[in-house]
């Protein structure tokens, strides 16, 4: 007779603990670890497996499942074969096969690795793209720096000499080393929750972005733009209509590829955004109609790359020209760039635009946000501070001419 059980090292840490097989045979026990681990709060007693709605729990079950069957037929083809039975006999036909060697060799950039495969299905290209330059950054930041990297080497020192990295040798803005940090802390939180971490100095690792500086189109801009003649460059106008469409719908780029004709509800795009998986119900203006039925409602939306070069193009061409500074940082240095305004257009400035303009228009905040499907306030909010801003330019413009009609009369 036999029996197999899984218990844990420690049920009552607070941080994730060895899980060990207990194999009960002819009068006489083995427990042995295959490296896994898990934290008891994520732990079903009852049935010995991990809790199904624990992120990861298909794969660790798995492994768990297959441990309990391999000792089984270890220790069933041992009787058959009259082998004298032990501990010593039943380790070492186990560790073989599940390579426990192998797994034992596993290293903080294989689980990494394994991150982005497991996540690639389920989240959208760019966001896959900043998970393997994560990885990349950490990779050439070990061999710069000649360290190994690992859980338990992830701490506030490792936090602190890699974002230095970051800011000295990679040249990096704070605002795209918050990205990666937040992007690590990601990685970390999905390896704690499998069992593969146990160290959590991760969690005080500080991600926080400034407001970046805003370019849109003012209202005399876009309708400069969207009135402009580009016959005479079919390529151009194209791209100048399909992001025009975007500055009257505030869709984003990634959502303007796949709006097709069954999208189009009583002149209302219903449509799920790809980046969050939220419906969306945006209501068409007649220029958006416009520009749809010139097409016969499909738009030729070229890639991101190709698009965001033709702009800097059309606004050169058109002359949006107005000089634009942008103030970023990289650590406690402040660098100012100032260049013509179109040099800074892309895809996303036409949402932005959407944005600002319906706010100078007096439409509710959370009128817009419904509409463009923003969920935090936080991420809103600096739309607020650049429409006030230019609300109030206005105000101080018309009482100045109201003071200057008094003083002629």
């Amino acid at each position: 007779m036999s029996k197999v059980n899984f218990y844990l090292k420690d049920p009552k840490a607070e941080a994730a603990t060895l899980i060990y097989l207990f194999f009960n045979y002819d009068s006489k026990r083995l427990k042995y670890s295959f490296g896994e681990t898990v934290h008891p709060k994520y732990w079903n007693f009852s049935n010995q497996r991990l809790k199904k709605s624990v992120g990861g729990s298909l794969e660790v079950n798995h492994l768990l499942d297959r441990v309990e069957e391999e000792i089984k037929k270890i220790y069933r083809t041992g009787n058959i074969q009259n082998n004298a039975l032990s501990n010593e006999y039943l380790k070492e036909r186990l560790d073989k096969a599940l390579d426990f060697k192998k797994k034992l060799s596993k290293d903080f950039f294989d689980f990494l690795n394994e991150f982005i495969e497991v996540q690639t299905p389920f989240k959208t290209h760019r966001t896959i793209q900043k998970y393997r330059t994560l990885y990349n950054h950490l990779s050439s930041f070990q061999q710069t720096k000649k360290l190994t990297i690992s859980f338990e080497k992830v701490d506030m020192k490792f936090y602190e000499q890699f974002t230095t990295y970051c800011i000295n040798d990679l040249k990096l803005l704070n605002n795209s080393i918050a990205k990666y940090v937040k992007t690590l802390k990601t990685f970390l939180h999905w390896s704690t929750e499998r069992g593969y971490n146990s160290y959590f100095a991760f969690k005080k690792f500080k991600t926080k972005e400034k407001d970046a500086d805003i370019i849109y189109l003012t209202e005399d801009e876009l309708f400069h733009l969207y009135e402009y003649d580009f016959s005479a460059n079919e390529k151009l106008e194209k791209v100048r209509d399909v992001f025009c469409f975007g500055c009257f719908t505030g869709l984003r780029y990634s959502d303007i590829l796949r709006v097709k004709k069954e999208n189009i509800q009583k002149n209302t795009i219903e449509i799920v955004s790809e980046k969050t998986e939220d419906r969306l119900s945006i209501p068409l203006i007649d220029y958006a109609v416009e520009i749809l039925r010139k097409y016969k409602f499909d738009l030729p939306v070229i890639s991101n790359q190709k698009t965001n070069a033709y702009l800097k193009e059309i606004g050169k061409i058109t002359r949006i020209d107005e000089p634009v500074t942008l103030t970023q940082f990289r650590g406690a240095q402040e660098i100012q760039t100032t260049r013509p305004k179109y040099e800074f257009l892309t895809t996303h400035t036409a949402r932005r635009s959407f944005v600002t303009l319906s706010l100078e228009k007096g439409m509710r905040p959370e009128m817009v946000m419904s509409i463009t499907g923003h969920k935090e306030y936080a991420t809103f909010k600096k739309y607020i501070k650049i429409s006030a801003k230019v609300k109030g330019m206005e105000m101080r413009k018309i009482w100045s001419r109201r003071e200057q009609l008094t003083a002629t009369a």
